[in-house]
Formats: structure tokens, sequence, C-alpha cells
């Protein structure tokens, strides 16, 4: 289904958004700069170069209209899955981000099929 008129731009918008997001964190996670706070939160090394890179191909897939729902629905599990670990780990209130993330995932993801 085509996007059109405000629904369009409202996408494109969220899409470049993710797109940051997700070539940002996931370009750190890459460049293992979270090692530390993965052990922190109980997960191995190997983890955080994973999710990196699945990260960082979401957020180039945000960028191309014929990816962008696939990307979205990549992203969802990751952002409720980061979201349960900080607030396993008390600290929830760092959960906005990723829960913000997730939320706009959903939108891309239903307005791209």
């Amino acid at each position: 289904m085509a996007d059109n008129g405000n629904a369009g731009s409202a996408v494109n918008v969220a899409s470049i958004l993710l797109a940051l997001l997700f070539l940002l964190n996931g370009g750190m996670k890459i460049a293992g700069m979270m090692v530390d706070q993965f052990a922190v939160w109980g997960y191995p090394a190997w983890f955080q170069y994973l999710i990196g890179v699945v990260e960082a191909l979401a957020g180039v897939g945000f960028l191309r209209r014929p990816t962008r729902f696939l990307a979205a629905v990549v992203v969802v599990p990751i952002m409720a899955g980061a979201i349960y670990t900080l607030v396993r780990a008390g600290a929830s209130g760092q959960a906005a981000v990723p829960a913000v993330a997730l939320l706009l995932a959903l939108f891309v993801a239903k307005k791209s099929r």
C-alpha cells in the first residue's frame, strides 16, 4: 500500500529517525562500546555484537521504502528486549528511548505494509 499525504510524511520522518537511531546504536555495539554494560545486564559479549549488526542492518533498512516493513518487524522484539532488560536492571527511566523506538517501529510497520 502506497503512503500519501501526511501519513506518508510521518512515515518518512519516523523512518529517518529510526535509521539514525539504529545506525548510531548498532555502530556503538559493533565497535564494542557496550561490552561492560551487556556484562552488567548478564549477557555475553558476543550478544552485543549480534544485536549491533542487526540494529545497523535495520537502520539501513529504514532508509529504503521496500525494506522499511522488514526493518520495523526486526527491531520490535529487540526494543521489547531492551525495555525488559532495563526494567529488570532497575533502570526503567532509561527505557523511554527504546519504548519510543518500539512505538515508532510499530507505526512504520503498519503504514509500510
